[in-house]
Order: structure tokens, then C-alpha cells, then sequence
């Protein structure tokens, strides 16, 4: 029997690659496991829509650099687009990751999960990129499967 629910919670595996320090031009793979706050389309749509808008307008403002008369001003403007845009993608991941396992230190002491230590993570792109990757193929077809998922109770945000 397939329960309908309207908060669910999925842990999945994030994989980051990160440059090997002992390899030149090599990487290396980590993984944790990230949990997830699966939210419907309708949920997402807000969120999507204000972001398209974001990077629409940083487009914009990158074409308009080429003739701006005052480049200066331009690159600035451009600047403060992409950091409203990271700050968006921030709400959104604090939004849809509610704890992780497997996360360490440089003494192999795990980290437990907290805003400021999202934040920590967030401040690298590999992690940014890795926790998108993951994120989306929770949500794809074959994404959270019987045995790894949760009901959340209703809360807020």
C-alpha cells in the first residue's frame, strides 16, 4: 500500500569531489549521507520562479557589462546579482536539508549538523554542487525508497 504524506524525509548519499592534495590535477571522492525534506512542485514553483528571475537579471547584467559606459558600476551590479543569487540557493538549502551523518573534521570528529555548520559547507562549491546533485536525484524517479525515508510532522520553516 503506497502512503500519501505531506512532509516526507529521505537520507541519501552526497558524493563531493575535491582536488587530491598528494595528485596533481587529480580528485578524490568523499561521501556523507545528507537528509532531505522532499517538497512538492507546488512548493518548489515559488522557489524556482524567484530564482529564474534572479538569474535572468545576472544575465542581463553580464550582457550589459560589454557597453556599460561606467564598468565599474556594472561589475558591481553584477556582483550583488550573484550574491542575491547564493543567497537564495543558501534559504533553499537550509530549507531542504535537515541533518547529515558522516561528516568530520580535520581530527575525524564528526560535526554535528547545525545552520552555521551548513553554512561552513555551503561556502564551497564542490559541497554546493554536490548537495544539488544529490538532492535531485532524491527527487527523480527511483529517489527515496521504502527503508530510507520518513514522515516529518508538519513545521515550519
Amino acid at each position: 500500500m503506497f502512503k500519501l504524506v505531506s512532509r516526507l524525509a529521505a537520507w541519501w548519499p552526497v558524493t563531493v569531489l575535491q582536488p587530491d592534495p598528494d595528485q596533481p590535477g587529480a580528485f578524490t571522492e568523499f561521501g556523507f549521507e545528507a537528509r532531505f525534506l522532499i517538497v512538492g512542485k507546488a512548493e518548489m514553483r515559488g522557489y524556482a520562479e524567484e530564482r529564474d528571475q534572479l538569474a535572468k537579471k545576472l544575465l542581463e547584467a553580464i550582457e550589459a557589462m560589454a557597453t556599460a559606459d561606467d564598468k565599474v558600476a556594472a561589475s558591481d551590479h553584477v556582483r550583488d546579482l550573484e550574491t542575491a543569487l547564493e543567497t537564495h540557493d543558501d534559504g533553499m538549502f537550509h530549507r531542504l536539508i535537515t541533518d547529515w551523518r558522516g561528516v568530520v573534521d580535520e581530527a575525524d570528529q564528526p560535526i554535528p549538523f547545525s545552520a552555521e555548520a551548513l553554512d561552513m559547507a555551503l561556502d564551497h562549491e564542490r559541497i554546493r554542487r554536490a548537495l544539488r546533485v544529490a538532492y535531485d536525484a532524491a527527487i527523480s524517479e527511483g529517489g527515496a525508497r521504502l527503508g530510507n525515508s520518513v514522515t516529518l510532522p508538519a513545521a515550519g520553516p
